[in-house]
């Protein structure tokens, strides 16, 4: 019987997302929209830390990602867009701020990244979900040897 066990990235990353959660919780006692994304964050943590929901992590990654772009964007070009440009910056922010807010946005840079050039976390967090199907745990190739 195999013993897995948590690959370096899944640890470095739940630490980073803890740290950012307890952060944010000590933002909220100023202000307590802060709370909502340190709530996301250890979300986060948390899925990372047990390997589970691939789909919903990079979910949240992808949206907070569109929403602060967005953000940038209208807060940018709102007045030669003749848009209402306080009225989408604001929806985005708070979209933003849902989705783990400008803490996730750094982290997630580093998160995609390896899951678009690394194989590592992707099977990480999509190993329960194979355990549960019956299929093997797939090593890396630079693991198989």
């Amino acid at each position: 019987m195999k013993i897995e066990t948590r690959p370096t990235q899944a640890k470095v990353f739940t630490a980073l997302l803890l740290a950012s959660s307890i952060f944010m919780a000590l933002l909220g006692m100023s202000a307590s929209a802060y709370y909502v994304p340190g709530a996301c964050l250890l979300l986060q943590a948390i899925l990372m830390w047990k390997g589970t929901g691939f789909r919903l992590f990079k979910s949240i990654l992808q949206l907070n990602q569109l929403t602060g772009l967005l953000l940038i964007v209208v807060l940018w070009l709102g007045d030669a867009l003749h848009l209402p440009k306080l009225d989408i910056s604001g929806v985005m922010l708070l979209g933003n701020l849902l989705f783990g807010g400008p803490l996730m946005s750094i982290l997630a840079i580093g998160l995609l990244a390896s899951f678009h050039f690394s194989h590592t976390l992707p099977v990480w967090l999509g190993s329960a979900q194979r355990k549960v199907q019956g299929k093997a745990y797939p090593l890396p190739l630079w693991e198989q040897a």
